[in-house]
């Protein structure tokens, strides 16, 4: 009885051997695996500081952008047009109040969105005119870093 057990035992283990064996590594193939795309909501945040998803207007530090037009609102790059107006007098003001301050159609790019918890928020945003070149009161706010809550 004692024999069979150990025979029994032997041959369980030289099983449990080659099952458990090398076969040369693990093999990989394919291309590697790509970062899930962000499937929540985005936003941008204002020169103040308060978050907006597809806003009609943004206040920067230089500019005012209105009559925003969004398209791809959500991806890495979320594209707009609208008109970019000289809020800081930075043209040189004019004088009274029936005359607008200068302004310029503007093509808009909001790009690099980082999360933020449950949220996303566009770090950087990129002017270029519809009809170049831009005002020389423009240049301050062509390629402007945003504000984004921290982590």
């Amino acid at each position: 009885m004692r024999l069979r057990r150990c025979v029994l035992f032997a041959v369980l283990a030289v099983c449990l051997t080659g099952c458990g064996g090398v076969d040369g590594g693990v093999r990989v193939e394919g291309p590697a695996v790509t970062k899930v795309p962000w499937t929540g909501p985005v936003f941008v945040t204002n020169w103040n500081g308060r978050p907006w998803q597809r806003p009609k207007q943004i206040e920067g530090q230089f500019v005012l952008l209105s009559k925003l037009t969004w398209r791809d609102w959500g991806s890495p790059r979320a594209r707009a047009t609208g008109v970019a107006m000289d809020s800081t007098c930075l043209s040189g003001c004019p004088d009274g109040f029936d005359k607008p301050p200068p302004s310029y159609r503007v093509n808009v790019v909001l790009s690099d969105p980082v999360r933020r918890g449950n949220v996303a928020f566009y770090r950087h945003m990129t002017l270029t005119p519809v009809h170049p070149p831009a005002p020389s009161w423009a240049k301050a706010s062509a390629d402007t870093d945003l504000d984004v809550p921290d982590a």
